[in-house]
């Protein structure tokens, strides 16, 4: 891109450090600074290039001529006389005293909504003596269902879970039960939620609690809030898991794909779901249909790793044969590298074969090996690939590299190539083949 002239020697005004220059910018800035309908008429003519301002702090600097142009013209109301001179008055929360009996005096609900007020009735509850933790609980009773979805207020209700008395946390229990589907998908009552899971798995109090959350499972794995509750559930059910999972998750594995909660879920569920084997296999089969773009997806990538790992022999050769149709698609791309790694290290020699006579080949009068090598995520592929391959393979591929002098040089002239260079001209030579 040209620079102009005029707009360099401005540029070269301005750093100069001299007062005399810096007077005179200001002067005929001063002095020729246009009009409004100036502004107006020559802005669509301007040959500048004017870039996009996403900060609203910018964007008003921008606009601060124009705006102080079209300010004059707006009739402002004046204030009250002094009123700048009113101190702004700001909501003092002290901090307790134990051994104060006015500290827990007031609207306790009100002060749990507040980021000090939480923090002081957290620490006073548990720190405190057994009169305390009654007086406490007693105030904060009526408000636990609106304090579990407080953006503060839930962490009191999390800390009167885990320190309160076993009767304190029946109470709790027993009032926001008939709310847990309410609190499953808000952003604050779902960790009250798991909270309550926690303390009441092995008790006869959770089934009534799971059976109101296992009726909402298809709509809490898609929910971003939800699906931390659904995690929470399989965490405390890994041993004994049922069917209700899987129930959730087929049907919508596309649903759930897109962010990084879901494929959590389902990784999950595929891992647990060993002893169904039919109901697993039709989760794997829509994972499948879909391994196209979950290979290169950010959060999809991890779910075909863990079918390459531990996935049933039918659904490992089907992701490797999507693999090899495009290899170097997807050892070009940041996610997809990986799993084109997994693959490699997962796989059998027939595989490593194949991969090999793909490297070799040409397309467009390249090799595809130099492609590979000369990327930056390419050549993590090749390096990769002689790391896992059998000592015959390497030495194969070895071979035909190292004879070939123009692939050798054509790597070299690259970033990334001399890696790939180094790496066979010295520590494969050197550590297996001892040549």
């Amino acid at each position: 891109m040209n620079q102009d002239p005029n707009e360099k020697d401005m540029i070269g005004d301005l750093l100069d450090d001299s007062f005399e220059n810096v007077t005179k910018i200001k002067k005929s800035f001063t002095s020729n600074r246009p009009t409004a309908l100036q502004i107006n008429q020559n802005h669509n003519q301007s040959p500048i290039y004017y870039p996009k301002v996403y900060s609203p702090q910018v964007q008003q600097k921008q606009n601060s001529y124009d705006l102080d142009l079209r300010l004059t013209k707006v009739l402002v109301q004046q204030s009250a006389p002094n009123s700048a001179l009113i101190p702004k008055s700001y909501d003092y929360v002290p901090q307790f005293n134990l051994d104060d009996d006015n500290s827990l005096e007031g609207d306790l609900i009100s002060k749990c909504k507040d980021q000090n007020g939480a923090r002081n009735i957290q620490k006073a509850f548990q720190e405190g003596s057994q009169t305390i933790k009654e007086q406490i609980f007693n105030k904060l009773e009526k408000g636990l269902l609106s304090l579990s979805k407080d953006v503060f207020g839930n962490y009191v209700i999390q800390n009167l879970l885990e320190y309160g008395t076993s009767i304190q946390q029946q109470k709790i229990l027993s009032i926001l039960q008939p709310h847990s589907s309410q609190l499953a998908f808000h952003q604050y009552g779902c960790r009250v939620l798991q909270k309550l899971l926690q303390n009441a798995y092995n008790t006869t109090d959770f089934p009534i609690l799971f059976d109101t959350i296992k009726n909402k499972v298809r709509d809490l794995v898609i929910d971003q809030h939800g699906n931390h509750v659904v995690q929470k559930l399989i965490q405390l059910m890994e041993s004994d898991i049922s069917l209700w999972v899987l129930d959730g998750i087929e049907g919508q594995v596309n649903k759930l794909v897109i962010n990084s909660f879901g494929c959590r879920i389902i990784q999950k569920a595929v891992s647990i779901s060993n002893n169904h084997p039919d109901r697993q296999m039709k989760i794997l089969i829509e994972i499948v249909r879909l391994a196209y773009e979950l290979i290169i997806s950010q959060y999809g990538n991890y779910i075909i790793q863990q079918l390459l790992k531990e996935g049933p022999l039918i659904i490992k050769n089907i992701i490797q044969q999507i693999i090899m149709e495009k290899l170097e698609e997807y050892s070009l791309n940041k996610f997809g590298s990986n799993v084109v790694d997994c693959a490699i290290k997962c796989s059998d020699n027939q595989f490593k074969l194949k991969i090999m006579e793909l490297l070799l080949s040409h397309n467009n009068q390249q090799v595809l090996f130099v492609r590979l090598s000369t990327n930056a995520y390419g050549n993590y592929v090749v390096q990769n690939f002689f790391k896992c391959a059998d000592i015959e393979i390497q030495k194969e591929l070895y071979l035909k590299i190292t004879n070939n002098q123009q692939l050798l040089q054509e790597i070299q002239q690259y970033k990334f190539g001399q890696f790939v260079y180094q790496m066979l001209t010295q520590k494969l030579e050197l550590e297996n083949f001892n040549l």
